[in-house]
């Protein structure tokens, strides 16, 4: 991670209890190109357990996903 990095900016946290996946995990998905949750999902299993998840995941897509 660089030093300007926008993880630096935020403490990272558990997003997914179930699949014990990290906000930093998320972001550097998004930032190595998963678009949407599907990706997401496959890299990590997001979303498969109780999928309290969710919700926040799609609002770190809209967040960190590149705006073209």
């Amino acid at each position: 991670m660089d030093d300007h990095s926008p993880l630096l900016k935020r403490p990272d946290y558990l997003v997914c209890t179930c699949m014990g996946v990290m906000y930093s995990d998320l972001c550097r998905a998004i930032a190595q190109g998963a678009r949407d949750f599907q990706a997401l999902k496959d890299e990590f299993m997001v979303g498969t357990g109780c999928t309290s998840c969710v919700p926040e995941i799609y609002e770190i897509l809209a967040e960190e996903v590149p705006k073209k």
